[in-house]
């Protein structure tokens, strides 16, 4: 059994030499200047509208971990964009993702969730489903009629797995290119072996705008006011490495005591002692990566420019075992909820309240805050050229 995680160590220890770096001279990775975001931006239902149609339901979304789906058999349904949706993992060892609509009257087949089953039963006429889609069984099919059940199997959405990641698309028809999609980040993902991972606790948290929460895991500028007395205590606030490989985003934080890493030797260096690491993948997903604690943050948008709703999964890298283990585990799980809602999402909400108010009509992104500039320069991108098919 493994107890050391697998990790890209080299390039780690690089970032680590950037942030030393950074906290000897005072200074952090910048942008070129100051930018400006309309405020209206955050709160047009037209444009919100517009980022529903052009991003969301055109570009590849995370929709699980590999290790969620280890068997034949496993599955997850969950929604994205407002749409339902069941990931599979046939009996093959493909996976594979479909509309969680049932072919015969449109409920939903899955209940919200993950498990194990060969076949899915709608729970309103108990049509079943195979993990591949077809369509397995009709309940009373002598009195119900004659169907050509080989076109009623479920509406398959285009699927890619790669680097221990599952994405799809949630409008059919729409090609998904995991490898394409990752732009060479899957590189420094893929070491990690995301599809090894275990699953230690999730958790669902509501939250303003989806773009207010989504700014808030793009720097580390707010750590030492925000998050005084929790994140800030093992992070330094305002020092950060960016690095973007197409429209995602690797961001480096140092933590507390780098410093005192200069005065060890290269091939001594631990770097998740000495930095937290946070990737983001466009547009929606943040994997704080930590040994024990990844947490991996999904930023949903509500039904309305208001609303959104983040799923929250805690893995760890390495197996848990034991209760000690476990509830260590669990209790990192707790803290990271409990920051992310009390401190993180309480001032969106407070944010949301704000943007309403008429204070201002456009926020200022220090040239400190890159990961802000870049985040915002990409949605703009893909609303200019009205498709979500292609990089920006």
């Amino acid at each position: 059994m493994a107890t050391t995680a697998p990790m890209p160590q080299a390039e780690l220890i690089a970032m680590m030499r950037r942030l030393a770096d950074h906290v000897r001279d005072g200074t952090t990775d910048v942008g070129a200047d100051v930018v400006a975001v309309p405020v209206a931006s955050y709160l047009d239902p037209e444009v919100w509208q517009k980022e529903m149609d052009v991003i969301f339901k055109r570009v590849p979304l995370l929709a699980a971990l590999s290790c969620e789906l280890p068997q034949p058999g496993d599955y997850k349904a969950l929604e994205l964009a407002e749409v339902p949706v069941l990931v599979t993992r046939a009996d093959d060892g493909r996976a594979h993702a479909f509309l969680n609509v049932c072919r015969h009257r449109g409920a939903q087949v899955v209940a919200a969730g993950c498990g194990h089953a060969r076949r899915h039963t709608c729970p309103y006429h108990a049509w079943s489903y195979a993990g591949d889609g077809r369509l397995a069984g009709i309940y009373g099919q002598s009195t119900f009629g004659s169907v050509d059940t080989d076109r009623l199997g479920l509406v398959e959405l285009a699927c890619d797995e790669h680097a221990g990641m599952i994405f799809t698309c949630v409008t059919p028809g729409v090609a998904v290119d995991a490898r394409r999609w990752l732009a060479g980040f899957d590189d420094f993902l893929a070491p990690f072996r995301m599809q090894d991972w275990q699953v230690v606790d999730r958790h669902e948290e509501p939250g303003a705008n989806w773009k207010v929460c989504y700014d808030g895991y793009l720097e580390g500028y707010h750590f030492s006011s925000l998050h005084r007395d929790t994140i800030f205590k093992t992070v330094m606030s305002n020092v950060m490495t960016y690095d973007a490989y197409g429209p995602h985003q690797r961001i480096g934080f140092a933590r507390q005591g780098l410093d005192l890493y200069q005065q060890k030797p290269e091939e001594e260096w631990e770097p998740f002692d000495g930095i937290s690491v946070v990737c983001t993948l466009f547009p929606n997903v943040s994997i704080a990566l930590a040994p024990r604690a990844t947490l991996v943050s999904q930023l949903m948008p509500g039904p309305t420019p208001d609303r959104s709703l983040t799923r929250q999964t805690v893995f760890s890298m390495t197996p848990v075992a034991g209760d000690d283990q476990w509830a260590a585990a669990r209790a990192n799980a707790r803290f990271l909820y409990e920051v992310v809602r009390t401190e993180d999402y309480a001032t969106g909400l407070g944010i949301q309240r704000g943007l309403a108010a008429g204070a201002n009509e456009q926020f200022l992104f220090g040239r400190n805050e890159l990961g802000l500039h870049r985040f915002h320069a990409t949605v703009a991108a893909y609303l200019a050229a009205g498709t979500g098919t292609a990089l920006p």
